[in-house]
């Protein structure tokens, strides 16, 4: 077991995707996943160059450019709560603390942060409870963001190992060990690009379904997931 959650975990958290394409599968602004995987610096009002490491958390000594399925699904989470209007120094300070309470170098990927809410979300700790998302407002974002977007996860020894990017009503899945890491169609593993590529030149969703012997649901589920990594 204990070799088995090594591979595991090498596999999930090696480099998968470009920059761009965590980008793209996150659905956040162009150059968001190599800001945040790798880390970046600034300057201050003195002039003065401020480093800040990776927000998705994991080893900081990266050897190889790129984002891993871990980083993928913290990439997502965090996007979601600076949605909410949580600032990137409060989610740093949430997922250290995570870290911390969980010992997992990647928290928001583990079963354990979707399952261990009410001991994420308050610690007795200097003998104060600390909310760590910050009140009301960190209640909502966690009803409202995090808990849907956990929700379309698939978890194995903890680990999140697949992701419904359109919710599990929907027949595409992101899985690591398919299609590159790309979004596939359920019961097929063709990609949903292709499916797009075909529809770009003209052919109806009838032709595409039987040249790629797809139904018309994996055909419309496919062709809603490159809409949505279009908008």
């Amino acid at each position: 077991m204990v070799n088995s959650l090594e591979h595991d975990f090498e596999r999930l958290t090696r480099p998968l995707y470009t920059y761009a394409e965590a980008d793209r599968l996150a659905g956040v602004p162009r150059g968001t996943s190599n800001r945040w995987v790798k880390g970046y610096q600034y300057r201050n009002e003195l002039g003065e160059r401020i480093a800040q490491p990776s927000i998705t958390a994991g080893p900081t000594d990266r050897t190889q450019p790129g984002v891993s399925f871990f980083d993928l699904v913290g990439i997502k989470a965090i996007a979601g709560l600076k949605r909410m209007g949580f600032s990137l120094p409060r989610i740093r300070e949430v997922v250290r603390y995570c870290q911390d309470e969980l010992g997992a170098a990647y928290p928001l990927a583990t079963e354990t942060f979707k399952a261990d809410r009410k001991r994420i979300y308050t610690t007795a700790g200097d003998g104060r409870l600390l909310e760590v998302l910050g009140g009301q407002r960190g209640a909502q974002a966690w009803d409202e963001v995090l808990d849907p977007f956990l929700d379309t996860l698939d978890y194995q020894n903890d680990f999140a190992r697949r992701w419904w990017p359109l919710g599990r009503d929907d027949l595409v899945v992101v899985d690591p060990d398919y299609g590159f890491g790309s979004p596939i169609i359920v019961g097929s593993g063709l990609r949903t690009e292709l499916v797009g590529e075909r529809r770009e030149v003209g052919d109806p969703p009838e032709i595409i379904a039987y040249d790629f012997s797809l139904t018309p649901e994996q055909v419309a589920s496919a062709l809603k997931m490159e809409d949505k990594l279009a908008a």
